[in-house]
């Protein structure tokens, strides 16, 4: 579908991405980036991993919220895509809006997603476990968070998939946005690692997580089925865990998750034939923007393992019957929109207990940003289904 026209794009400046002055813009920043690249980049965010998590986190909210105070008294919610957005969201905005205008390359992906852990402080009286096991073919980290649980009959474990469009994403950069999931609805936490692109491809990574859930529910003693695990994936992740319920669908009880919660899943991988919302939405998501895209794109043949498989390794064009009662959270407005819907409406049709909360004019993931209201909003009913309907 063609762009809503009252959708305030580019913050409101009188250019179009595509027009001569955006064009003349992207070229010029090329060689800046590429010299960037190979001299200041690496070096650079190194140092900046090296500082303690406190330190990074508190340097990221103190100064956010200078940044918001003075955008909000200079700009308000001029640059916001819609009005009916908060002052945060407006403000992210106008911060992340160059992105669309820089090149982008793997390792600045890798960075940005692994400092997801700057908006979420890893809880550091929580007892974390490093997980390799399988002769290296299981790997994650797992958080012990539920207490007073005497028998593992009773314990309860969300089994998290992150996410980055498989070329990035890691257990670290998730570690304290899942704690705090986990301590909103009273659970363990295993972080699965799975393998990315170009180490690995789709199938690999789908194969990878396989492994991590029958091993938990198999030999890791913390469970005694399925029935007390419940998923979460988060875009590339909700791909991976769409996959991962449909597989389980097909085994005995014993393997079946309880529940499946999908934020933004990324669930159609046929570059051919995309959805509309894939490119179209690019022109205002804060996430996937025109270059994300860009980038991405052309990776896809290689990423899906083969041009042969580009029609068999979607989880979309898949069987849903059968699966576990499952939560898809998405933005009207989003990359991810129309297979979302895509996906609820295949749920539905195939018998499955889903449960859809969309919202508008927000970006892919926006839940991961813990100081929009927005984001407070979803991740509270998300909480709440989790609460009421998985392990009520």
């Amino acid at each position: 579908m063609p762009l809503d026209p009252s959708l305030n794009l580019n913050l409101g400046l009188p250019v179009t991405y595509d027009g001569p002055v955006l064009t003349a813009v992207r070229q010029l920043f090329k060689l800046p980036s590429f010299i960037f690249s190979i001299s200041l980049e690496r070096p650079l965010f190194f140092t900046w991993k090296m500082v303690p998590v406190s330190i990074r986190c508190g340097l990221a909210k103190y100064g956010w919220l200078g940044y918001l105070a003075v955008h909000k008294k200079l700009i308000g919610k001029a640059t916001a895509l819609h009005p009916s957005l908060s002052h945060e969201y407006a403000a992210l905005t106008t911060l992340m809006w160059s992105a669309r205008l820089i090149p982008m390359s793997l390792y600045r992906m890798r960075f940005g997603l692994n400092q997801i852990e700057c908006n979420f402080p890893p809880d550091k009286s929580l007892r974390k476990e490093k997980i390799s096991e399988r002769n290296g073919a299981v790997r994650g980290i797992y958080i012990h968070s539920q207490q007073n649980v005497s028998d593992e009959k009773d314990r309860k474990v969300l089994f998290w998939l992150y996410g980055g469009a498989f070329l990035a994403g890691d257990c670290v950069g998730n570690l304290g946005l899942a704690e705090s999931v986990a301590k909103a609805v009273n659970c363990d936490v295993y972080l699965a690692e799975y393998t990315l692109f170009p180490e690995g491809s789709i199938i690999d990574a789908s194969k990878d997580v396989e492994e991590c859930y029958t091993w938990l529910v198999e030999e890791s003693g913390r469970v005694k089925s399925g029935d007390q695990v419940s998923v979460l994936g988060i875009s590339s992740g909700g791909g991976v865990a769409l996959s991962l319920i449909q597989k389980m669908a097909a085994k005995p009880k014993k393997y079946q998750p309880r529940a499946a919660v999908l934020i933004s899943p990324w669930v159609h991988y046929d570059w051919e034939n995309l959805y509309p919302s894939l490119s179209e939405n690019a022109a205002h998501d804060l996430i996937v923007t025109q270059q994300v895209f860009n980038y991405v794109l052309p990776c896809s043949p290689q990423m899906a393992g083969g041009v042969e498989n580009r029609t068999t390794c979607s989880p979309l064009g898949k069987s849903c019957e059968g699966v576990c009662p499952t939560l898809i959270v998405c933005s009207e407005h989003e990359a991810t929109t129309d297979e979302d819907l895509a996906l609820f409406d295949k749920m539905k049709k195939q018998g499955v207990d889903v449960t859809l909360h969309s919202y508008k004019y927000l970006c892919h993931v926006w839940c991961l940003v813990p100081f929009l209201p927005e984001a407070q909003e979803t991740m509270g009913k998300v909480h709440v289904w989790m609460k009421e309907r998985v392990w009520a």
